[in-house]
């Protein structure tokens, strides 16, 4: 089986810097997470110098791309359209379902897994993977895929996953491989610094279903496993000032009152007063449920909010747009 899946390389395809490898996931899930392993490239990191003296506020951005259908390109450019005081300011994305194409993918071969292809188009915006965006807009990344997107079908060669996108350099690159339900997942986490504080980020994807015969996970136990374990890993796996937790936990069946929720926000108790508004359209009938959250984890000194944005730029997951400054800042 291919070992592409914990190589690293740089946006244009030369060595990068490794990062560290965390298993959450038990020793019996190993069989089926060789197999995902087997069909997906290498984990692409990009160290770009970003914003001069990063200082606060900082954004946070947590959004579900959906492989593509996201206008990720329309989505940098909203955000970072505004400057404070002259300054450009520092933003993180924690992205889940964002992808990778090109030649560095393995071929898949009968014994590997893989997810269905997703290839949605956003309007008005070229269908762009992340390590070329991140290259044309000299951003850092560290991107670690999944899952393969889609089989031996003559496609493109695409793989899909999650990724940290920034304006600010990123370091202490970890990729945190979670329980198996019935697709690989790992979540991402590093480090930036502003502000001269140390912040970590984990941009984390669930399993949004168990497989057919453990249905009754899908109603939340199989995202409470995957949760519990994470936050075993993270974010105690970083020395930092302030930790931030946000993605697509999947929680479809309860919303807040799902064990992955109550789980994070045990750990992660900020911002007091979320966002209420849902935030994905259901595959099926298409209503808006509860699916992505973004969690904080500050000193005392510190202050955080984030609200959903009206607009989901193609996707069909409606972006967190967060800020944490220091109560002087108010």
């Amino acid at each position: 089986m291919s070992d592409r899946w914990n190589h690293c390389l740089d946006p244009r395809g030369g060595p990068a810097s490794p990062i560290r490898w965390v298993r959450a996931a038990p020793g019996d899930d190993e069989t089926e997470l060789a197999r995902w392993r087997a069909a997906v490239g290498p984990v692409r990191v990009a160290d770009a110098p970003g914003v001069d003296d990063p200082d606060w506020p900082l954004q946070v951005i947590a959004w579900n791309a959906q492989v593509g259908g996201g206008a990720i390109r329309r989505l940098w450019d909203r955000i970072t359209a505004a400057e404070t005081d002259g300054h450009t300011i520092p933003t993180v994305l924690l992205l889940q379902e964002v992808f990778a194409a090109g030649p560095d993918l393995p071929e898949v071969v009968d014994d590997s897994a893989w997810a269905t292809r997703i290839t949605g188009t956003p309007r008005g915006e070229n269908r762009t993977d992340i390590v070329s965006f991140a290259r044309e807009a000299s951003l850092s990344l560290l991107y670690v895929p999944s899952m393969r997107n889609g089989g031996p079908d003559g496609g493109t060669p695409e793989d899909r996953g999650n990724a940290i996108l920034a304006n600010v350099p990123l370091s202490s690159g970890h990729a945190i491989e979670l329980p198996f339900e019935r697709q690989r997942r790992v979540a991402v986490a590093a480090k930036a610094a502003v502000g001269g504080h140390r912040i970590a980020f984990c941009s984390v994807h669930l399993e949004n279903r168990a497989p057919w015969r453990r249905a009754w996970r899908s109603l939340g136990s199989g995202r409470g496993r995957q949760m519990a374990s994470l936050l075993g890993i993270f974010p105690g796996c970083f020395e930092a000032d302030a930790f931030v937790l946000g993605g697509d936990l999947n929680t479809w069946v309860r919303g807040c009152r799902e064990a992955a929720y109550t789980l994070a926000r045990s750990r992660f108790p900020l911002p007091e007063h979320p966002d209420p508004r849902p935030t994905h359209h259901l595959e099926i009938g298409g209503w808006l449920r509860p699916a992505d959250y973004l969690l904080f984890r500050l000193p005392t000194h510190w202050h955080c909010e984030y609200r959903r944005l009206d607009d989901n730029f193609g996707s069909d997951h409606y972006p967190l747009a967060g800020t944490i400054g220091m109560v002087a800042d108010r």
